[in-house]
């Protein structure tokens, strides 16, 4: 794994503003949004760069332009168990800024990625500015809340075909239907579900009509209806 990426601050290059896409800084005027822009750390990675570790300090906003980035945990046995993945757009960490707590998770890229890095120190003094990009912060933080709530729920169904179901009905909630992209393997360290029975139970769901594999990474939704039945029904 590569090493962890050097903290020295580079002025934001991308094009448009890092801002534009996050629903928290949504009440900021373009002008607003320019400054804190310009005071975000910019960069560009390689596959395998971790960005943070689980322990080190929370304060910064992970903005991710382009890319995937997991969010992990390691368990004491050396398992990983990932809680998400950011792509392009994606953000984390605005749950902790306010707060004194360090990251709960390791972020690392899964392919070169463009992201950049919002501080906490620029975001307050916003805040103090514009007390909605507060109120929008919290708004935010209860979605983030209730997908981890959302996730531990599926993480109890004994089931693995139910619960298979139940996490490619997040994903396509979440993406607004259409082709899902994800490994056999994102999808194993979500559910905590061996490769082979992913692998068996998503031929099964093809052959029901239920979704259409294309490819290592494609998945298509093609009856939501029917993946919802066998969530319901799970024992």
């Amino acid at each position: 794994m590569s090493e962890f990426p050097r903290r020295e601050r580079h002025p934001c290059a991308c094009d448009g503003l890092c801002t534009a896409r996050i629903g928290i800084f949504s009440t900021l005027s373009p002008e607003d949004q320019r400054l804190l822009v310009r005071k975000a750390r910019h960069r560009h990675v390689g596959e395998g760069v971790t960005i943070f570790h689980e322990n080190d300090p929370a304060e910064q906003i992970l903005v991710v332009h382009s890319g995937r980035v997991k969010l992990n945990r390691y368990l004491p046995d050396g398992r990983e168990y990932v809680l998400d993945t950011l792509t392009g757009g994606g953000i984390y960490g605005e749950q902790w800024l306010f707060s004194s707590k360090r990251h709960e998770v390791n972020a690392i890229t899964l392919e070169p990625a463009s992201y950049c890095e919002i501080h906490r120190d620029d975001i307050l003094t916003l805040v103090r500015q514009h007390p909605d990009v507060g109120i929008g912060m919290l708004f935010e933080l209860g979605s983030k809340l209730s997908r981890v709530s959302r996730m531990h729920e599926l993480l109890s169904i004994r089931d693995a075909r139910a619960r298979l179901a139940g996490y490619l009905l997040l994903l396509g909630r979440e993406a607004g239907g259409g082709t899902l992209s994800l490994s056999r393997d994102e999808i194993a360290a979500a559910t905590s579900l061996r490769h082979e029975t992913i692998s068996r139970r998503l031929r099964e769901m093809e052959q029901e009509g239920l979704l259409m594999l294309n490819g290592h990474r494609g998945i298509t939704l093609r009856n939501i209806k029917g993946l919802q039945d066998i969530l319901d029904t799970a024992g």
